[in-house]
């Protein structure tokens, strides 16, 4: 699926890349900040293009390797207004978000190898 989001910068076609990119993102809004649930719209500083990230975290209580999963995705301006209530935003509404847009994953379950790749909208994964 082509997409006419982001810049070279932020947005590039390798998703290795895109993560490397993704760490230069600016944070614009905190939506929730739980030690196991993150969700904020980041920005990018060359072309202004928003994303939206989300991070979680599920303690398993063993070996101290607790699965963590990252989506990002970019977002157009009206998704960002629906995103500025904060945490009036339910989780089924952030799933919502781009359900057919291309988005980035970066993924490190237990006992598996890390791994970052492209996928297709928001996943908001078990969090505790």
């Amino acid at each position: 699926m082509e997409d006419a989001f982001g810049c070279e910068l932020c947005w590039p076609a390798e998703a290795e890349e895109a993560w490397a990119a993704r760490l230069t993102l600016k944070q614009e809004i905190q939506i929730i900040d739980e030690s196991h649930f993150h969700v904020m719209v980041l920005r990018c500083p060359s072309c202004s293009q928003q994303f939206l990230s989300i991070f979680t975290e599920s303690i398993d209580w063993e070996d101290g390797e607790d699965p963590m999963y990252w989506t990002t995705l970019p977002i157009l301006a009206s998704e960002a207004r629906i995103l500025a209530q904060g945490n009036l935003v339910s989780e089924n509404e952030f799933n919502s978000i781009g359900s057919d847009r291309r988005s980035l994953r970066r993924d490190f379950p237990k006992d598996f190898p890390k791994r970052t790749y492209w996928g297709i909208g928001i996943r908001v994964g078990v969090h505790d």
